[in-house]
């Protein structure tokens, strides 16, 4: 059981009574039932019931009784599902999707990631072309700060892979306006990862393995989706939904 929801369900029906978002984390984590790679998860936890009732509203499992306080709803009833329907069915995305379709499919769901959860406006743009290693143009509304980011995706529905890229060195800039961003589209969930690697600039070119291809420099990165203290990488991993503010507290260095 690693679902944040269904974790919450089960401490709040227990418990049975209403219940701050931040004990109910700490009581799962106590319990050793949220195995998280996340710094954030009191705000995870927090962020994804705020989602559920209000997106759900009346059809929800939970209620909103006080700020980031959440009990039972009474008025929830479980859909009984049928035995063809509790079965396991794995989703498997279509064999036609090119490299470079999933790529701009990435792209787009950082784009949306970076202009929904920032608490400054940022404003994102594509460059007509990407030779220069720019994947997204994001620029803080009102100001003439801009970041230039690259972004590399992986696509697949495995927990335990271990999320590999490289990068033109020519294409990666040693200065805070830039940065490289790695994240995972989970084929299972139809969606990015809720966490992924927001690696600036001057720390990719600090960190990266230095290898050759044909005789081209390029940077390389390695990292499991679990976390490990070992693992350099682990200090750059991040809750998606915390991806606009990370880019804002960098454009205060450039």
């Amino acid at each position: 059981m690693n679902s944040f929801k269904e974790i919450a369900f089960q401490i709040l029906k227990e418990i049975g009574k209403p219940l701050h978002s931040n004990d109910i984390t700490q009581v799962a984590l106590d319990r050793g039932w949220l195995k998280t790679a996340g710094k954030t998860p009191k705000a995870t936890m927090n962020a994804q019931l705020v989602v559920d009732t209000n997106s759900k509203k009346e059809k929800s499992r939970f209620i909103k009784t006080a700020p980031s306080t959440f009990g039972l709803n009474p008025e929830f009833r479980e859909t009984v599902k049928s035995k063809s329907q509790k079965e396991d069915k794995t989703h498997n995305i279509s064999k036609d999707v090119s490299t470079k379709q999933k790529g701009d499919i990435a792209e787009a769901r950082i784009a949306e990631l970076v202009i929904l959860y920032g608490d400054t406006t940022l404003s994102c743009y594509k460059p007509i072309s990407d030779d220069e290693g720019i994947d997204l143009i994001v620029k803080e509304k009102g100001s003439l700060k801009t970041m230039y980011i690259q972004i590399k995706s992986r696509f697949g529905n495995n927990p335990d892979e271990i999320f590999t890229a490289t990068a033109k060195a020519s294409g990666v800039n040693d200065h805070y306006s830039t940065a490289t961003i790695f994240c995972y589209f989970d084929t299972e969930e139809g969606d990015l990862w809720d966490y992924l690697w927001f690696v600036p600039g001057p720390d990719f070119v600090r960190l990266a393995n230095k290898i050759s291809n044909n005789g081209k420099a390029m940077f390389g990165f390695v990292a499991g989706r679990k976390r490990n203290e070992a693992n350099k990488w682990d200090n750059f991993l991040i809750d998606k939904r915390d991806l606009a503010n990370a880019i804002i507290s960098q454009m205060k260095r450039i």
